[in-house]
């Protein structure tokens, strides 16, 4: 069977498209108030040396993903048990993602509908996007994306004065940047699942800043956004401040109701972050078990997806609590600790690798 190769351009998108995800309309945690755009521009900072890691896992060990180096690294048990728990971590961000969009559909959009409806569409709308292939991902993400930074470029236009910043203090700015650190940018750990299907050797740096440079433009820009047309008082007690602050712009009576478009901004990001969520949860269950193709635990994995979004929260108050509060200690181990951990131990057994080669030669 042919191997699948994603080209740099399909895979900026897909780490764009993942890291804006859920984030476009949640928004970013809200404390410094007008002051959230540094806070912004230091979790974007905080992110570089950490996708720098990321990138050296692809020079490090070419042609294999997250899966096949934990196993490399940590040997075949203590391998398979972090291996379970990155599954667990694709699964759990996946079900996430597709409750956000329920609530979303609950409260704004098709309020009479039942929350289960909007996210088993998706949900099936990524079981067959995932079982067709990364390749398909790819191809989707560079078209929705072209139509996202569209829709992004043009509302932004229609909305702007500055407010003060540092009103405040620095507390709430550090604050905010822990949370935006690991929500959403740190979030794109996952996309080393899809490692061996990059391009060239050293193809994996050039695609994460790439991709970490847009998104977290695109984010600013939405976040500077709502903090102009919303009080920021207003934009932290709101649970979708994207879509309020859209719904609020009116151009002479004639250019109104354009929250429609960013609603479906909301889709096209939440569709790719959740199909990669449920690829990259695929491909461990198949490396786990050493199954022939991943596409065979696709459907098992999507509907358990779908189902546990279900039930993973009680109401809106508590999934804004989690992603605000919870999320950023949870995801701390899996974004930071571990790959720290799996870097250290990978540089030590490369060495050694080529110290025993070199011995051997002589």
């Amino acid at each position: 069977m042919k191997k699948e190769i994603i080209p740099a351009g399909h895979s900026i998108s897909i780490v764009v498209l993942f890291i804006i995800g859920t984030s476009l309309f949640m928004g970013l945690p809200g404390k410094s108030g007008n002051s959230s755009w540094i806070a912004l521009l230091f979790a974007i900072s905080l992110t570089v040396p950490l996708l720098f890691i990321y990138a050296r896992f692809h020079v490090l060990f070419p042609a294999r993903d997250l899966f096949d180096i934990l196993i490399t690294v940590f040997g075949s048990i203590f391998g398979r048990v972090v291996s379970c728990m990155y599954i667990w971590y694709a699964l759990h961000m996946g079900a996430l993602v597709l409750r956000n969009f329920g609530e979303f559909s609950k409260t704004v959009a098709l309020t009479e509908t039942p929350m289960i409806a909007p996210m088993l569409c998706i949900g099936l709308l990524c079981i067959w996007v995932v079982k067709a292939g990364i390749e398909v991902i790819g191809r989707c993400a560079k078209l929705f994306l072209l139509l996202l930074l569209a829709e992004v470029l043009f509302i932004e236009i229609l909305a702007i004065p500055l407010k003060p910043f540092l009103d405040s203090g620095w507390s709430p700015i550090f604050a905010d940047t822990f949370g935006s650190f690991t929500f959403p940018f740190a979030e794109i750990v996952l996309f080393m699942g899809v490692f061996s299907h990059l391009p060239a050797k050293d193809s994996a740096k050039k695609i994460l800043l790439s991709g970490l440079l847009i998104s977290g433009g695109v984010i600013l820009l939405v976040s500077l956004r709502n903090l102009l047309i919303l009080n920021p008082d207003i934009v932290q007690s709101l649970y979708f401040p994207s879509y309020v602050a859209v719904s609020r712009i009116n151009i002479g009576d004639f250019l109104t109701r354009m929250e429609a478009s960013s609603a479906l901004g909301f889709v096209i990001t939440i569709f790719i972050k959740a199909s990669l969520c449920l690829y990259v949860a695929s491909v461990g269950v198949a490396k786990l078990f050493k199954l022939k193709s991943y596409r065979s635990v696709v459907l098992q994995l999507g509907l358990i997806m779908v189902y546990f979004s279900r039930f993973i929260f009680k109401d809106i108050m508590e999934m804004q609590h989690f992603a605000y509060t919870i999320y950023p200690i949870y995801a701390l181990p899996f974004q930071v600790i571990i790959p720290l951990i799996l870097w250290i131990c990978a540089e030590i057994k490369v060495s050694k690798s080529k110290h025993k080669q070199v011995a051997s030669q002589q």
